[in-house]
């Protein structure tokens, strides 16, 4: 299902190209009248969408900013046809001769070729909103105010907006303004990406998944038989009524392994409930004896199996619950910013690897290390601790971040017990996370 989020006239025609291409029943929309309304009605739509579309790049910068959705998001964008269907319109009103005009929201590169295409100087007041980072306003107020300055000024003749209420407390004021609207092609366009997107989304969800279940060594000691048989049965009925939740089936794989084939669906949703601080069925309730839980996904039994291993052995270093993917990205039930991985892609955290003379994975756990410690005091026994290694090796790696420029001595710590003085040193996290972009 794609969820559809803009203003009634925006929305009534994706539901009419959507009706075009015979798909009006795979979408639901949501209208508003401010784009600020945005990330709450993406919330009401996330539960029951793969694909959030917004009509705006405004309203879907407002929802990205405000995060926390699970469904995929996109907006359809404002492209050259947009434009050139708005200047033939104002070619027409107005003799031939096109006014000069501030525009906003669509991309400068956009509105200069599309001048040049048809011959006329292109547009010096051309306004970014927004970019990848998000908006570059706080609200549509200032937009509005930015355009009726120019036409105060004497700038411009007349002002071209993307948006439905700037366009409207624009007329409201006197000024001249153009609505640059969406042509079918773009939404069509939009619209094909969004399908494809749920398409690939569906066909991820339906994965196999397995949760692995190790059972402690404790469950298995000698001890009365009738007792350990009603152990056994206990542990056995939890371990089925879990498996009736997640909607899989509970197999055996030897006397103290068991595991429950489920969908990658079914995962992710309880990782999402999870990270809304909701009970989740990453949490085995109801076995009484000690246990450790991994979970694991995959195009197949054995590698979702295969993944729910590495993720039983990344449990029993950190006592946390993981989920291991297919493309090696990690989920634990303890967040940090630094995401770990089991295989390191990422082209920031390779150039950064490179730059430290250490293996990728190896500099993504450094990078979780350093984020449990306080960045202005960072000693090589501190992040020894930390990171799992000799005091030693801590040296060598703060003497490399240093060589890098991500760290500087700032001081001695002198401690009041045995043991030599220790260099204190400031890590410079926020520069150290941007140029591997593992915050991302």
């Amino acid at each position: 299902m794609i969820g559809i989020i803009g203003p009634e006239d925006s929305i009534r025609l994706v539901q009419e190209v959507a009706a075009g291409e015979g798909r009006a029943d795979t979408v639901t929309a949501r209208a508003y009248t401010r784009p600020e309304q945005a990330p709450d009605l993406a919330r009401e739509l996330d539960e029951v969408c793969q694909v959030l579309l917004f009509t705006g790049r405004i309203p879907y910068a407002f929802a990205s900013a405000a995060g926390d959705l699970r469904a995929e998001i996109d907006y359809v964008p404002h492209a050259g046809i947009d434009l050139y269907r708005t200047l033939s319109r104002m070619l027409l009103a107005s003799g031939g001769k096109l006014p000069r005009v501030s525009v906003d929201t669509i991309e400068a590169e956009i509105v200069r070729e599309t001048y040049h295409d048809i011959e006329v100087a292109p547009p010096t007041e051309i306004l970014p909103i927004a970019d990848s980072s998000g908006l570059l306003f706080s609200g549509l107020d200032e937009i509005t105010a930015y355009h009726r300055e120019r036409y105060a000024s004497g700038a411009v003749e007349a002002c071209l907006t993307c948006l439905g209420a700037v366009h409207r407390d624009l007329a409201d004021s006197g000024v001249p303004v153009w609505r640059v609207e969406h042509t079918r092609a773009s939404v069509r366009d939009a619209l094909r990406r969004a399908w494809l997107a749920a398409e690939v989304r569906q066909s991820r969800a339906t994965q196999i998944a397995v949760m692995m279940v190790d059972l402690g060594a404790s469950t298995h000691r000698a001890q009365d038989p009738y007792q350990a048989e009603r152990q056994r049965l206990r542990v056995r009925e939890a371990l089925l009524e879990h498996a009736e939740r997640m909607r899989g089936r509970l197999a055996t794989v030897d006397d103290r392994t068991m595991v429950i084939t489920t969908t990658r669906g079914t995962v992710e949703s309880a990782i999402a409930r999870h990270r809304d601080g909701h009970a989740s069925l990453l949490t085995l309730r109801g076995v009484d004896v000690e246990h450790a839980v991994g979970f694991g996904a995959g195009t197949t039994i054995a590698a979702a199996e295969d993944n729910a291993r590495k993720a039983l052995a990344l449990g029993r270093h950190s006592g946390d619950t993981h989920v291991v993917f297919p493309d090696g990205e990690v989920y634990s039930s303890r967040e940090t910013t630094v995401r770990p991985r089991l295989r390191e892609t990422a082209p920031g955290v390779l150039r950064v690897s490179e730059q430290l003379r250490i293996g990728p994975l190896s500099t993504r756990r450094l990078l979780e290390a350093l984020h449990q410690m306080d960045p202005d005091q960072v000693t090589a026994r501190g992040l020894a601790d930390a990171y799992g290694v000799e005091a030693r090796s801590a040296r060598r790696l703060l003497k490399a971040l240093r060589a890098a420029g991500f760290d500087e001595e700032v001081g001695v710590h002198v401690s009041t017990g045995a043991g030599r003085p220790q260099a204190v040193y400031r890590v410079a996290m926020r520069r150290l996370l941007g140029a591997s972009g593992a915050g991302a």
